[in-house]
């Protein structure tokens, strides 16, 4: 499992995983979607489908948040929009996507 503290240690991490190799992103049972929340959450990947399967089934344990690589094309998309996007921009960004299902540009 790859554990990352904070928004920010999870988009330096992200920079070096390709989609493929992660499926969701785990996070403590106590996370809500605020901006807060979300600049210092831990975060937890799974290196191997058999670790996805069993975090998945720990409920009293990891709560999925975002499928990894939805988690990606939202940054990647913001990027696109705005190539000097700040760190806040890209928490905008996924709250926007995880409230509304839909990328915000």
């Amino acid at each position: 499992m790859i554990t990352a503290t904070g928004f920010t240690s999870l988009l330096k991490i992200s920079k070096n995983i390709p989609n493929f190799e992660i499926w969701y992103i785990f996070v403590d049972l106590d996370f809500d979607d605020t901006k807060k929340c979300i600049e210092s959450a831990n975060y937890y990947l799974s290196e191997t489908r058999e670790e996805d399967d069993d975090m998945d089934e720990q409920e009293d344990k990891y709560l999925a948040w975002l499928d990894y690589g939805i988690f990606l094309d939202i940054i990647d998309n913001k990027l696109e929009h705005h190539p000097n996007a700040s760190e806040d921009d890209l928490i905008e960004a996924v709250m926007y996507y995880y409230e509304k299902d839909a990328f915000i540009d």
